[in-house]
């Protein structure tokens, strides 16, 4: 307490007593000026009225004295007793109390404390921050101009953390735990403030102290400050420059059932529930589990200890060093030290998983831990064997050895992403590593293949070498996700997955969402945490990746594989921001004679939303010259960028556009130009009458291309007539292009539908694919019309005759997961969902006999690689007994992969009663997992009986759904846009934008992507729906 608020509470005192303190405070010798300090002079003489003087002046001076050690000790055992009730009651944000700073960590929130020794609890209480000063501190940084460091979205820069040890009781049995971290800190600028990070923690106690062998710094108080998620220790003098700290924070808190910070999962074993803990901190979330500075730059080493009972086993990012085990059934594991790392990337886990093991070349032990009878399945070797593989891959691919002993990968029920990259255990939920081999479509094989992937070059990318700050998360996501298709290539190089699966999967879908107005530049400024959340979307991921396949491929694979060497080189263990990179790969490129500003051309893709399209004109004045020309794509050309900054911009790109001239018989190498300007003439050689042009070869640039009518139908010709001149990849590149241009105006409605009548000739996967996720959206825009039947005829017609030559798959459960010809069944599995979608009667057949079968005969003799769409058709054509049946068999499945096939069929059905059933039952946590729900919702808005349900569902209970994914990255943004990018009338605009102005908060980026979908929606109906439908009605005449 301050000065002040202590004299209030001591006894009447005389006016000497006052003078007296007053001179204290001034630095004299006890005594006020005047009479009294000559009365205290020497003298030569002393009489008894001096005598008398000094006898009162003696004694007042000592009833000061004990009155104020009486007000002291008062003063502590109120102090002690408030911060106790205030604990207690959840009051102001203080902290202190009496416990052990040593013993406090051994024990459960709440439990008895032993009392600690003096000068530690001296320091953990510091003092307790009465309201007037804590104001007048305020008002302080306000005379100032400045705003306090704790309300500021970044942490101070004053100090530095150099190493954690962090020491933790985990208390299964009530979902509580304890912890004591301490941080050694350096100093950079000397401050009397300590701020770092704690959210949804009981702070027990404080302390600072010098480093080894210098005493305290005392703390005149500390306090939560909610609004930004910190914690505040404010010191009685400043720390010193360039000299090193040790802040010991003991605190509490509880093992959530949610899915950040240290939660709780569940499954269930012999009839048994059994639970586990484990952590989720990206981007944002250690300071949940532990007081932290919890900002990607602040690298530092931890050493963990873990308590917990003696049935579980505990894991984190490094091996366990010593385990030391007590009386009471409890055990320690203290594991050893980590090297510099980032805290969003910390992990550890509590469990009774058992575990198998390999060891690479390399000697890095990997362990896959997973529920005992997944482990005994063997469903966890298929992960645990290609994960060997890979490491060895990414040492030999990046010439930078793996930089821990060990790698743990655990497989969890409830986990609110695919997977998570943890340095040394990498968590993934059950759904995306378990795979069982007798019952596992390829498809499914191959999503579990490249998350694994995926995740194992973050252990490069994101782990050793980390982004400066959140604004570059591509730098990590983007080479992870590229990196899916490079790393899945070695496995599998028959599968080219880089060259031609990447162009449907990745860079067509990425376009769709970057298309739109109300997105957003690669590398976007990150002011508030909420802006964190916001960068974490399928723009860093995705266009991250596609811009850097286009680098890879105009630098020449080889020397971007060098500059990639030198970059993980150079930052091992630190940071690096996009210009590290660009600087690195200009370098590379210099030593091989080439000179090229990187940083210049990927700044404006990097910085700049959106994308180009380039229309390749013919100059009708001019032999071989063309005119190439660029603006931004955009699908709905009336939308206005939200931010007013945007709408006058440019949006002028350096485009490495590869073009090659082609006739009906061959096709010419490829040249590359690079267009900077909004228009530019080129002289192309040999370009004929009769040849055509083409643009973006094999697709590796990220801009879609348009042409005059003329070359559009010289390409139609060509495709029909030999199609094969034109690579796959561009086949694949023209079907996606034309059906985007026309959805936004660039094109007549007819062009996309007249190229893909070639596909009756096609035997390659990729175009089939690329067709039939485009045609997908169309489908949804047309599904509730009245003259949708004639669009679905149209489609059958094309599909029919490959249909029929494919045939389908035999029973295979006793063959090989991987089968010979992957690009065959997958092109066999893609005709025969399109047959059963639009309504080919010999599917529906073939879909409802193999169900029956399965009812009657208790076996399930469906193809693997086919069963999705068996299930899903079975139960939208036959009666409610099936969907209860695929209901009963949810529930009974122990497999992952069928569990989530089995729940995505049951939203197939064209029953609006058993749809409002499925989504009100999704958000009961003990029917389907709450990742799973999502999922549910979305799948049933894609159902044209329940996409008014689904959106019904979402309005009602929109608080629920927010208040549950809120926080989790992807999630709210992944169920808004599932939801609503099929809503395509005024009626369900006008329903959206009402909802939005009702329920502001939160997910404001997602909604206005909605909004801009919908308006897309809308105009398209208005103006090209009709236009359609007449071709259609022409096309089929004939």
């Amino acid at each position: 307490m301050a000065l002040e608020e202590k004299r209030e509470k001591r006894p009447p005192v005389t006016p000497m007593m006052i003078e007296e303190e007053a001179a204290l405070r001034n630095g004299s010798r006890g005594l006020p000026p005047g009479p009294w300090a000559e009365a205290a002079g020497p003298r030569p003489r002393t009489t008894e009225r001096h005598i008398a003087v000094h006898k009162r002046l003696v004694l007042g001076f000592a009833v000061s004295i004990l009155a104020l050690l009486a007000v002291t000790m008062i003063a502590v055992l109120l102090s002690v007793r408030f911060e106790e009730c205030g604990a207690a009651a959840d009051g102001p944000p203080r902290v202190g109390g009496n416990g052990s700073l040593s013993g406090a960590a051994r024990q459960p929130p709440g439990a008895e404390q032993p009392p600690g020794r003096p000068e530690e609890e001296e320091a953990a209480r510091g003092g307790e921050a009465a309201a007037p000063e804590e104001k007048t501190e305020e008002e302080e940084w306000q005379r100032r101009r400045e705003l306090p460091p704790w309300t500021r979205p970044r942490l101070p820069r004053h100090l530095r953390p150099l190493h954690y040890n962090l020491m933790l009781s985990a208390f299964m049995e009530n979902f509580t735990f304890s912890g004591e971290v301490n941080v050694q800190l350096e100093v950079r600028n000397a401050s009397r403030h300590i701020v770092l990070h704690a959210h949804r923690l009981h702070i027990e106690a404080v302390r600072v102290a010098e480093d080894k062998l210098a005493g305290g710094v005392r703390v005149s108080r500390s306090f939560l400050y909610p609004q930004t998620q910190v914690f505040v220790v404010v010191l009685n003098r400043s720390l010193e420059v360039q000299r090193s700290y040790n802040l010991k924070i003991i605190y509490n808190g509880l093992i959530e059932n949610e899915l950040l910070g240290f939660f709780r999962s569940s499954y269930v074993l012999h009839g048994e529930r059994r639970f586990l803990g484990v952590t989720q901190f990206s981007p944002t979330h250690a300071r949940k589990a532990f007081p932290c500075f919890d900002e990607p730059i602040y690298k530092a080493t931890f050493k963990i200890s873990i308590r917990h009972q003696a049935t579980y086993l505990s894991l984190s990012n490094m091996p366990v060093e010593t385990s030391v085990f007590e009386e009471d059934g409890w055990v320690t594991d203290h594991f050893s030290q980590t090297p510099l790392m980032s805290t969003y990337y910390l992990a550890w886990a509590v469990c009774n998983f058992t575990y198998r093991e390999t060891v690479t070349k390399s000697g890095v032990v990997v362990r896959l831990y997973a529920r005992p009878d997944a482990i005994r399945r063997g469903s966890g070797d298929y992960a645990l064997n290609i994960t060997r593989r890979l490491i060895e891959f990414y040492e030999d691919y990046f010439k930078v050895p793996y930089s821990l002993p060990k790698l743990d990968l655990l497989a969890v029920p409830k986990h609110p992403y695919a997977a998570m990259e943890n340095w040394g255990l990498s968590v993934f939920v059950e759904q995306r590593i378990l795979l069982d081999p007798s019952i596992s479509s390829i498809l499914y094989l191959l999503d579990v293949t490249m998350v694994i992937v995926h995740e194992l070059c973050h252990q490069w990318f994101g782990d050793l070498v980390t982004p400066v700050w959140w604004e570059d998360v591509w730098l990590k996501e983007g080479f992870a996700h590229y990196f899916e298709f490079v790393g899945t290539d070695y496995l599998y190089p028959g599968w080219n997955m880089e060259k031609q699966r990447f162009l449907t999967d990745v860079l067509h879908e990425v376009m769709l969402l970057d298309g739109l107005t109300s997105s957003h530049p690669v590398s976007q400024e990150v002011q508030q945490a909420t802006d964190i959340d916001r960068v974490f979307d399928w723009i860093a991921y995705k266009k991250g990746a596609a811009l850097i396949r286009m680098l890879a491929n105009f630098m020449g694979h080889s020397v971007f594989q060098m500059g990639l060497q030198d970059y993980l080189t150079i930052h091992k263990y630190g940071n690096a921001a996009r210009n590290d990179l660009w600087n690195t790969l200009s370098k590379a490129l210099k030593r091989v004679g080439k000179s090229v500003n990187i940083q210049e051309v990927m700044d404006q893709w990097t910085l700049q939303m959106g994308y180009p399209v380039i229309t390749i004109l013919g100059n009708e004045t001019t032999d071989n010259v063309i005119v190439i020309s660029q603006e931004r794509f955009v699908y709905d050309s009336d939308a206005k960028p939200k931010n007013p900054a945007l709408r006058d911009n440019s949006y002028l790109w350096q485009i490495p556009l590869t073009i090659a001239v082609g006739n009906t018989s061959h096709i010419s190498s490829e040249a590359i130009i690079w267009v900077s300007n909004k228009s530019e003439h080129h002289r192309i050689p040999a370009l004929e009458e009769a040849s055509w042009l083409l643009g973006n070869i094999n697709q590796t640039g990220y801009f879609r291309v348009n042409y005059d009518i003329r070359n559009w139908r010289l390409l139609i010709n060509q495709l029909t007539r030999n199609h094969e001149v034109i690579s796959v990849s561009n086949r694949a590149g023209l079907i996606d292009d034309a059906f985007n241009l026309a959805r936004a105006g660039y094109l007549p409605q007819n062009i996309p539908l007249e190229i893909i009548r070639y596909l009756s000739e096609e035997k390659d996967f990729l175009p089939w694919h690329a067709a039939s996720r485009a045609l997908y959206p169309l489908d949804k825009l047309l599904d509730r019309t009245e003259n949708y039947n004639i669009f679905n005829e149209y489609i059958l017609r094309q599909v029919a005759a490959v249909y029929l030559k494919l045939g389908w798959p035999t029973n295979n459960l006793n063959k090989s997961l991987v089968q010979a010809s992957y690009q065959h069944e997958e092109l066999r599995r893609e005709v025969i969902m399109l047959a059963c979608s639009f309504g080919n009667k010999h599917c529906h057949q073939q879909a409802a006999t193999l169900i029956s079968d399965w009812i009657s005969s208790n076996r399930n003799r469906i193809p693997l690689n086919v069963r999705d769409i068996v299930y899903c058709t079975g139960v939208s054509l036959m009666d409610e007994d099936v969907w209860e049946f695929i209901w009963m068999k949810f529930h009974s499945t122990t497999a992952v992969s069928e569990k989530k096939i089995l729940l995505e069929a049951l939203t197939c059905s064209d029953d609006r009663n058993l749809l409002n059933r499925l989504l009100n039952l999704s958000l009961n946590s003990e029917v389907v997992l709450d990742q799973d729900a999502i999922d549910v919702i979305i799948h049933v808005a894609r159902n044209p009986h329940g996409r008014d349900l689904a959106w019904k569902f979402f309005k009602e209970k929109w608080k629920i759904l927010n208040a549950r994914y809120g926080e989790a990255l992807f999630m709210n943004s992944k169920l808004i846009s599932g939801v609503t990018e099929f809503l395509n009338t005024e009626e369900e605009l006008r329903e959206l934008k009402n909802f939005i102005k009702s329920y502001e908060e939160g997910a404001a980026a997602s909604f206005s992507r909605a909004v801009e979908t919908v308006e897309a929606n809308v105009r398209w109906q208005r103006l090209y729906k009709e236009e359609l439908f007449q071709w259609l009605r022409k096309s089929l005449t004939y």
